[in-house]
């Protein structure tokens, strides 16, 4: 049944006129805008801040790798009979006290020369790391030898950070967590021995 009349003529202008309301209505806009852009914002800067973080465990711990390896290459380790877990302790006190010294593996490995260096480890592969695991209680002059020997050493840490991200999984190790590994090599010093 069509409406015919003045009240076809009324329903038509309170139509238009609902239409072209509905058409310059833009309440709202901004609000729907920034539900669009919000998610891929707050994903780049989460991504940036976890980069960021990353790199700053990574300079850490190199930072005491390389501070506690200084103490291997002038022989002050050797003569004051530094053992193994006070080496690795002294990593964990010059990489600073955001980094869980529970989680920190050291392995070291000394040699005559350059082109005769030991087997380097893979922290990502515990099995095949097991023989090289260093006794706490050990010297650590055991793992580094003497004086002008040329030294290895790799510390490996287990950054949990990446395990705990919601929908990500950026982590290298099979419980989603990352494993960072710093490592350096030197000739050690030709210190006295004692």
């Amino acid at each position: 049944m069509l409406l015919r009349g003045p009240i076809a003529g009324f329903v038509k202008a309170k139509l238009a006129s609902s239409l072209g309301r509905l058409k310059r209505d833009d309440r709202g806009a901004t609000a729907v805008e920034f539900a669009i852009v919000v998610t891929p914002f707050f994903m780049f800067i989460f991504c940036l801040v976890g980069c960021a973080f990353y790199f700053f465990m990574t300079n850490s711990i190199e930072k005491g790798l390389d501070q506690a390896a200084r103490l291997v290459r002038t022989g002050q380790a050797v003569t004051a009979k530094m053992t193994v877990e006070q080496f690795r302790k002294t990593i964990c006190s010059g990489a600073g006290s955001w980094v869980d010294c529970n989680k920190l593996k050291v392995y070291a490995a000394a040699s005559t020369g350059w082109n005769d260096k030991p087997t380097l480890i893979n922290c990502l592969n515990d099995n095949s790391n097991q023989d090289k695991l260093m006794v706490p209680t050990d010297l650590i002059a055991k793992h580094t030898g003497t004086a002008s020997q040329v030294v290895f050493v790799t510390t490996c840490y287990k950054w949990n950070f990446t395990k705990i991200l919601p929908f990500f999984k950026f982590g290298n190790a099979p419980d989603g967590s990352t494993m960072l590994q710093a490592a350096t090599a030197f000739r050690s010093e030709p210190y006295a021995n004692n």
